[in-house]
């Protein structure tokens, strides 16, 4: 099992189904923990962010790594691959990455490119805050919906 967003989702999936609670799944020394939230009928906020690039969608999530023996914890959002293609994480091979682990970007700051069929895309940030992780890998084939950061 490969922990991707479609094994998350279905992870989620199966604690509606079988109404369960939680459910932990450790695969190659990650561990994800999911917890199912009750939901009060009193109160529905909804918060809605409009972007340019409406694929980029940002999530909550935390990943614990169980490889050392103090666990190190990574929390923050998420920002998506909006689409299938190659990640590139600087505008050319000798320039500076658009943003490393501990930059500061805000909402519309462009953070990589995702070439698809010969064309660069650039994915901008769909959120403000601070670069806590890098997920993917320069010159690497991305899906649409991998994980490509995680801010904070």
């Amino acid at each position: 099992m490969k922990l991707d967003l479609e094994s998350i989702k279905k992870l989620a999936k199966n604690i509606d189904e079988h109404n369960l609670s939680e459910i932990t799944v450790e695969v190659n020394g990650t561990k994800l923990t999911m917890k199912k939230e009750e939901i009060k009928q009193e109160t529905v906020t909804t918060n809605i962010k409009y972007m340019e690039q409406p694929a980029a969608i940002s999530k909550d999530i935390t990943i614990e790594k169980t490889e050392s023996s103090a666990e190190d914890v990574i929390e923050g959002q998420e920002i998506i691959s909006p689409m299938v293609g190659t990640y590139y994480s600087a505008p050319s091979p000798d320039s500076d990455d658009f943003v490393k682990v501990g930059d500061k970007i805000e909402v519309g700051d462009t953070v990589c490119i995702v070439e698809a069929m010969k064309m660069m895309n650039e994915v901008k940030s769909p959120i403000s805050g601070t670069i806590v992780a890098l997920k993917s890998e320069n010159g690497k084939a991305v899906k649409k919906g991998d994980v490509l950061f995680l801010v904070k």
